[in-house]
């Protein structure tokens, strides 16, 4: 896993990507994940989580639960509903993007086929996501007195 945190004023955001090997334990992986989600999660952060899960999203299991219930305690939910891995006789969403969508609405997702290996990459446009601080307000007053 790797992170990148960027603060600017009174905000911060904060995107990760991983890999989960197909041959590793697991039950390990939840653990660390869910770890590392209590280590950097904070209410004034916005989180983007990516990267290869090797769990098909496109069907329902027991290990698709089992992942969802650590980002769930994070408020972030899974926005890749398209195949991203595909084959000749089979086509999986094992790729995936985390986000909060109660704070990020408005944003699209979409493939990007790149012919580099048997994964398509993800691409998420977070359209409200706004890092700068909000405007100053200057009030100029000019007190009067008349006697």
């Amino acid at each position: 896993m790797c992170a990148i945190k960027i603060h600017v004023v009174a905000k911060s955001a904060c995107i990760n990507c991983y890999i989960q090997s197909p041959i590793s334990n697991f039950d390990l992986f939840i653990t660390k994940l869910d770890t590392i989600l209590r280590k950097l999660y904070t209410v004034t952060t916005e989180y983007v989580f990516c990267g290869n899960i090797n769990i098909d999203y496109l069907v329902d299991s027991d290990r698709k639960s089992r992942l969802e219930a650590p980002f769930k305690t994070c408020n972030l939910t899974s926005v890749v509903n398209f195949p991203t891995h595909t084959q000749k006789h089979s086509a999986t969403a094992i790729d995936n993007i985390f986000i909060d969508i109660s704070k990020m609405r408005n944003y699209s997702i979409c493939p990007i086929i790149n012919g580099l290996s048997d994964h398509d990459a993800e691409s998420v446009t977070l359209h409200s996501f706004n890092l700068r601080p909000p405007p100053k307000k200057c009030m100029l007053i000019r007190k009067i007195n008349i006697q």
